[in-house]
């Protein structure tokens, strides 16, 4: 009688544990959201000193706020909020959601009507 080699069961088992488990899997999703204005870095850079409001307006388009800060200096901000929302489902062994949030703001500061400075937090 010829016997089959001894890796074998080895080998069967660990080909059918991998096919269950790609079976089980239903679903696995992720979802990015951003509301408000984000303003990238490559935006963010042509925002110079010296540059006036209505460049700045015509960039970024209307602040989410305006803050006068003394007679000539004026801050304007822009707020963003990016939600990114994940899940997967395995069948009988893991279900889970997560959600993250992150908000961030673009600011510019003008002096006399010209940029000064602009920096994100």
């Amino acid at each position: 009688m010829i016997q089959p080699p001894a890796r074998l069961p080895l080998v069967l088992s660990t080909l059918l544990a991998g096919t269950l488990a790609t079976a089980c899997i239903i679903n696995v999703d992720s979802h990015k959201e951003r509301t408000g204005r984000y303003v990238s870095e490559a935006t963010l850079e042509q925002i110079v000193p010296g540059r006036n409001k209505d460049y700045v307006l015509a960039l970024l388009g209307d602040p989410t706020s305006r803050t006068v800060v003394g007679d000539t200096t004026e801050i304007w901000k822009w707020t963003f909020t990016e939600t990114t929302r994940s899940g997967g489902r395995l069948i009988f062994v893991y279900s889970g959601d997560s959600t993250e949030r992150v908000e961030g703001a673009t600011y510019v500061e003008f002096e006399g009507g010209e940029v000064r400075k602009c920096w994100r937090d």
